[in-house]
Order: C-alpha cells, then sequence, then structure tokens
C-alpha cells in the first residue's frame, strides 16, 4: 500500500453490452457541446456507412429509460459513443486518467480513449459487429445472476446449457445461453430462489455459443493496427494490461470470460484509486462496491444514470477531481 499522502491514480472506466437504455445521457446531449460534438460526429460516421441513426435510435421520442435497448446495430455503437464523448468531456475540462479499465465493449472505449485505435476505426469495428454476428451465430441471451458463481456448477442444467460469461463480484455474475435455453434457465434460478435478470442482449458473447464467429471475426479483426496508449489500458477479459502487442486482443474481448472481480481485486491490491464510472447507468461502481475493502481509501465515482442528473453530477465530480489535483500540485499535459 501506498503511503497515506500519495494521491489515488485516476481510472476511466468502460462497460459493455447490458448497460444500455433508452435516452442515456439525454440531458448531456442537449446541455453539454462537447459532448454532443462526439455523438454527432460518430452519428455520421455509423450513419454513412450502415445508414442507421445511432441518435435517432437512442433518443426516440416513445421510448422510456425502462424499455429494453436491445436492437444490437444501434445499442453497440451507441455504448461506445456515449462513453467516448463523455471522457472527451472529462479531457475538455482537463481531466486525465492514470489508467484505464474496460469491460467487454467498454474496452473498445477504452483502447481509443488511450490513442491505440483511432475514433473512427474503433467505432467502424464496433459498427460492423452486429451484421457479422448475425451472419454467423444463433440467437441466445445472457442473464446477471445474484448469487455466487458456484451456481453454475452445483446445478446440472446450468452447468450444461449455459456458460459464466462474466464474474463480476462474489454474489454477482453473468450466465451466457442459447435463446431456446434462456426460459429454462430462468425457471432453474427461480427454483432456487436466486434473483436474476435479462439482459437486452440478443447474442451469447463471452461464450462456446458464439465460436461460430470466430473465422469472420478474426478475418475482420486481421487488418487492425495499434499504437502505443498515452495510458495503461486494464482488460477484464486478459485480466492484465493490453497493448498493441496483446495477441488476438479484439476476438479476446468478444469470446473470453470477464473477469471483473479480479481485476478490482488487483488494483485494489496496488494501493487502490479513483474509480470514474463513465458506464450508462453507473453499472460498475456498483459492482465495485461489492468487493470494496472497507478500509480501501478508493473513492467510486459515476457519472451517468438512468434517472437523470446527469449534467450537475458530471459538472460536480470534475470540479471535485480538479481541487484534488490542484492540490497535489496539478497535472500532465495530455492529448485531447
Amino acid at each position: 500500500m501506498p503511503p497515506p499522502s500519495a494521491p489515488l491514480p485516476i481510472v476511466f472506466c468502460f462497460a459493455g453490452q447490458g448497460s444500455q437504455y433508452f435516452q442515456m445521457a439525454a440531458d448531456l446531449l442537449a446541455e453539454e457541446p462537447v459532448f454532443r460534438h462526439w455523438m454527432q460526429l460518430g452519428d455520421a460516421i455509423v450513419t454513412q456507412r450502415h445508414g442507421l441513426s445511432v441518435l435517432a435510435e437512442t433518443y426516440r421520442e416513445d421510448r422510456r429509460a425502462s424499455t429494453p435497448f436491445d436492437r444490437l446495430e444501434a445499442s453497440h455503437p451507441a455504448i461506445f459513443l456515449v462513453q467516448y464523448a463523455l471522457a472527451k468531456l472529462l479531457q475538455h475540462h482537463r481531466l486525465r486518467p492514470d489508467f484505464l479499465l474496460g469491460v467487454s465493449l467498454g474496452e473498445f472505449t477504452a483502447q481509443t480513449v488511450a490513442g491505440m485505435t483511432s475514433f473512427e476505426t474503433a467505432l467502424c469495428a464496433v459498427a460492423d459487429q452486429p451484421a457479422l454476428f448475425r451472419r454467423t451465430c444463433p440467437e441466445g441471451g445472457m442473464v446477471a445472476v445474484l448469487g455466487p458463481p458456484g451456481l453454475h456448477a452445483a446445478s446440472p442444467l446450468l452447468a450444461t446449457r449455459s456458460e459464466v460469461a462474466g464474474i463480476n463480484a462474489v454474489g454477482h455474475f453473468i450466465l451466457s445461453a442459447l435463446a431456446e435455453d434462456l426460459p429454462a434457465i430462468e425457471a432453474e434460478l427461480r427454483a432456487l430462489d436466486v434473483p436474476a435478470m435479462r439482459l437486452p442482449v440478443p447474442y451469447a458473447f463471452h461464450s462456446r455459443f458464439i465460436d461460430a464467429a470466430e473465422p469472420a471475426c478474426r478475418a475482420a479483426f486481421a487488418t487492425e493496427r495499434r499504437q502505443s496508449s498515452f495510458w495503461p489500458v486494464w482488460s477484464c477479459c486478459t485480466g492484465g494490461v493490453t497493448g498493441p502487442e496483446t495477441p488476438d486482443l479484439s476476438w479476446r474481448i468478444v469470446r473470453e470470460t470477464m473477469n471483473v472481480r479480479q481485476v478490482f481485486l488487483t488494483l485494489e491490491a496496488q494501493g487502490g484509486a479513483i474509480y470514474v464510472d463513465l458506464s450508462p447507468s453507473g453499472t460498475l461502481s456498483a459492482l465495485f462496491r461489492q468487493s470494496l475493502d472497507k478500509l480501501s481509501p478508493s473513492r467510486l465515482l459515476p457519472l451517468l444514470s438512468p434517472f437523470g442528473g446527469n449534467v450537475d453530477r458530471v459538472r460536480s465530480v470534475v470540479a471535485e477531481l480538479t481541487r484534488t489535483r490542484a492540490a497535489i500540485g496539478g497535472t500532465a499535459p495530455f492529448p485531447c
């Protein structure tokens, strides 16, 4: 552990599928020009490439935050854009991370913010993925389970008809399964008296059920070129820091188990951090809190919520972190 006077590093944290909802960050889009600029720029790129307006889909007037946002062609780039635009807003206020943490789709955002890939290249790759999965994979889904991950192996039905896609905390994990098996899996969890919720995701990511997409994914990723990053990028799929030399990174992000708890505990063992949660729904802060030791010096700062108030929350966090950095001698220059 560092001495008490040592400043905690700032970590920008990015989430993936399951964190999205209609109208996410609508108040930032209306009131923050920097956020709006990146959202509109990304929307123009996706519209030109696929004929689909991410903004029109995400902010439909006939959709509420509680309506499942499960159209992958829209939700995939929307999750990327909201988090990237929010990171650029923080950078506009001269806040930079000491490192970044990504979960699943959020890893593509983290890499882009860190400068490993360009904005347009990463966004196009994310926007192209839905068609690839529709072409190659059977329909499936993911279920968030409020219970210990050991439940999966203890239940013959769960063990044979699903896979553990992610371990988020001692009492929280994710299952992936084929669509035809989801009702039986949910019935089994009810019989075990274990709370669970199906995520608005149409495929069984991070499991063997998407292996049919591997050849097409590898072909699509074959031309990717990454640069050295400005800041270290932690991956919840590889379990460590990633870089241009990390083999098969894009496929591993999609396919391998998300070890959120393991990565969080590793960072905590290094002395803790200020975790700035850029996920659309504050998902990562809620998960981290379950594993946070009561004596840890770490702080969890969610920025967005489905219930609004995002403009004031972002401004408050910016002011707080600016004061913190000023008190320890300011911050180093960073790319905008």
